[in-house]
């Protein structure tokens, strides 16, 4: 098959497009189909018109050209006429590639797949991002529109399988659970780091540290104030992020006294990413219990596990799927900084304990959430929309 993704804004830094789309892309190469991917670079505009291939997978971004989002969604319908796909499959029910996704209904319709992987509208990213009032109304609709139109929808998460079922009204079926997963090349680029950790820990200025790493975006209403406050002396915190919530993360760090064991770092190309992450000794991702992370299925998390990290995580929505307390991971209620704390404190002096942690989770994710084994679903429902 011939098949076409729109992302919903550029490569990087967000992860959509490098986090979820690529490993699904490469995963259908590797059976045999054409995967075409088709991003608006409005937040990178130094990539407008760059294309490239990573493992036979067309990446291609738009023109950054006049006409904002609705110029952008224009050149891409009509890319995406000029490509003739049997299945188009439209990641994000919001943005650019959603508003393309309805300028091409009358053609694709009846094959087009929508991807879901945020909780979007009201309650989720409408009610912490700070749209514009009639950016907030048109995305509510759109979002809606969006998921009752597709043909069918993929999820990556348990929550947003319910929420989309609920949208979609008279056609709760062919709604697929797909959480993420690894692309396969990760395999060898974490094996050669980890050949190299020593190293790499003496480059960084790491080998008399024990290193507790956050790697991904920091938007606003995130939970980082409570590693900022739990943070123990014993560690050294590096932090590997961009984003609107950045900025308040460091404040908060600096209140907390933190300032002096936190390094900072921005965006890096992935394969970099994963030097950074081998080399750490213990990964964070601290969460309150809201409608947002209930539904998040988390690319770093993904990422921590691959890198062989032990990692200390809060318990709420998919990350006890992807990780069980204490075999591979030590999970802590939602929201309570002082568990969280323990938790880290615990692990810096355990090396034992990390090291059992970390090997436990690197063979979950790849014999639980390896794409190579979860393919084919996703593959019927595009025989299906052909």
């Amino acid at each position: 098959m011939n098949i076409v993704f729109l992302a919903p804004f550029a490569y990087a830094p967000k992860a959509t497009v490098s986090a979820r789309m690529l490993p699904i892309a490469t995963a259908l190469v590797r059976r045999g189909h054409n995967v075409h991917v088709l991003m608006p670079p409005y937040d990178a505009p130094a990539d407008s018109d760059k294309c490239w291939l990573h493992e036979d997978v067309a990446l291609e971004n738009i023109a950054v050209a006049p006409g904002g989002y609705i110029g952008m969604a224009r050149r891409m319908a009509t890319r995406v006429r000029k490509l003739a796909p049997d299945v188009l499959h439209v990641f994000k029910p919001i943005g650019v590639g959603a508003l393309a996704m309805q300028m091409l209904q009358r053609e694709f319709g009846a094959r087009t797949i929508i991807d879901n992987d945020d909780w979007e509208g009201r309650g989720g990213w409408l009610d912490v991002n700070l749209y514009p009032a009639a950016m907030k109304l048109f995305f509510a609709w759109q979002e809606r529109w969006a998921l009752r139109a597709a043909l069918a929808a993929t999820c990556a998460s348990e929550v947003l399988i319910e929420r989309t079922r609920a949208m979609r009204r008279t056609r709760p079926d062919r709604v697929l659970l797909l959480p993420n997963g690894p692309e396969e090349r990760m395999r060898g680029v974490v094996e050669t780091a980890q050949r190299q950790r020593d190293a790499l820990r003496t480059r960084f200025g790491w080998s008399d540290k024990r290193v507790a790493i956050y790697a991904g975006t920091i938007p606003h209403g995130h939970d980082m104030d409570m590693l900022a406050q739990s943070l123990p002396a014993s560690l050294h915190l590096s932090v590997h992020a961009t984003g609107d919530g950045l900025t308040s993360f460091r404040t908060a760090i600096e209140r907390a006294g933190k300032s002096a064991q936190t390094e900072w770092h921005g965006f890096m190309p992935h394969d970099h990413l994963v030097e950074y992450l081998v080399a750490a000794d213990i990964a964070v991702y601290p969460y309150r219990d809201t409608l947002i992370n209930r539904a998040k299925c988390s690319g770093k998390v993904m990422d921590y596990m691959a890198c062989r990290l032990p990692i200390v995580v809060s318990d709420v929505g998919m990350n006890g799927v992807y990780l069980e307390h204490a075999h591979s991971a030590l999970l802590t209620a939602p929201g309570d900084t002082a568990s969280f704390g323990a938790a880290l404190t615990r692990l810096a002096n355990d090396a034992a304990l990390r090291a059992q942690l970390g090997a436990a989770a690197q063979v979950r994710i790849w014999e639980r959430f390896g794409w190579n084994e979860r393919i084919e679903p996703l593959i019927e429902i595009y025989r299906a929309a052909c």
